[in-house]
């Protein structure tokens, strides 16, 4: 089933509800109201330092330097729906969305520029990566498959493979090497930093949202339903992760600790401290999706998604 490609959702087949989305125009400038930032529907989210920069609902950039507490709009032009972000460093940064849209950073989120842009493109870009200094990589649907070799600054496209599934993510692994997981199982591998592309057999024939490197180097990729799976032969077998919930899985990250996050429908959050061998639900307090975890304050997670930001409480390591 081709995924649901409207400005009314994630671009993964999760359809929000028209409450996540912001209801009045952000502030230019200063501190958004509490009440505006719970409407606003954000779809990726990184962690630079002290610095949170989340990206989604309107083509809207904002900035948190307190962990998420308060939030303020960043300096961007107009844009459409922006689905994914990445920084190559404190500095450098990258926004994707719908039109094919890229947008920079050089001054770690502060300002952004366009870089590129098509709205006559039949869908939205839905990751973007760096993998290395000057390379970056963004993908997404109808297979999309763009590349910078200056940083972002400038992008040529090119296809990789000959059917058009929807790449939802691209995933960095050591030594130049690259996966991208994307719709109908699709698994792609890269050992040239992207230069050839090989498919992979896939553990099912559902879509894959994401994918995590865990600290041992294995590969842990999520999906629909619930369905996680993990690798530790760089995607060549894969071995079923028991998860007792079947909500879609849109979003991880990998703790400074090395554990293990995963967000998604109907509030899921899950946490593995052994490398994605297991997993334990976290409680959120809520049953909107979240769709990125990232590092919070103390023994604490930041879920964003289709309400806001909220923490929730890790349990202590056993």
């Amino acid at each position: 089933m081709r995924k649901a490609l409207g400005a009314a959702a994630l671009g993964c087949g999760i359809f929000f509800s028209a409450g996540a989305f912001a209801a009045e125009i952000l502030p230019d400038a200063g501190t958004i109201p509490a009440a505006m930032v719970q409407r606003l529907l954000v779809l990726d989210a990184r962690r630079i330092g002290n610095r949170v920069v989340a990206v989604g609902d309107h083509g809207y950039i904002v900035l948190s330097d307190d962990g998420g507490r308060s939030w303020r709009r960043a300096k961007a032009p107009a844009a459409p729906l922006l689905t994914a972000v990445d920084f190559r460093d404190g500095k450098v940064g990258l926004a994707v969305g719908h039109d094919t849209t890229i947008l920079g950073t050089d001054d770690g989120g502060e300002t952004w520029t366009q870089r590129f842009s098509d709205p006559k493109a039949q869908g939205p870009l839905l990751d973007v990566a760096f993998v290395g200094k000057d390379l970056a990589v963004a993908v997404g649907s109808y297979g999309a498959y763009y590349e910078s070799t200056d940083a972002g600054k400038t992008w040529a496209s090119r296809k990789i493979t000959a059917d058009d599934k929807h790449f939802n993510a691209i995933v960095p692994l050591p030594e130049g090497r690259l996966m991208i997981f994307g719709e109908a199982g699709t698994i792609l591998a890269s050992a040239d930093s992207g230069k050839t592309w090989t498919a992979l057999a896939s553990p099912y024939q559902g879509s894959f949202f994401g994918a995590q490197v865990a600290s041992d180097g294995a590969i842990v990729a999520y999906g629909m339903r619930g369905h996680i799976f993990r690798s530790r032969d760089s995607g060549k077998g894969w071995q079923a992760v028991e998860n007792a919930s079947n909500a879609s899985l849109l979003g991880s990250e990998r703790l400074p600790d090395g554990s293990l996050v995963l967000a998604g429908a109907a509030g899921t959050a899950l946490v593995s401290r052994d490398n994605g061998v297991s997993f334990q639900p976290i409680e959120t307090h809520t049953t909107r999706t979240l769709v990125k975890p990232l590092p919070g304050t103390g023994s604490t997670i930041l879920l964003l998604g289709e309400a806001g930001p909220r923490e929730a409480a890790l349990a202590p390591r056993r």
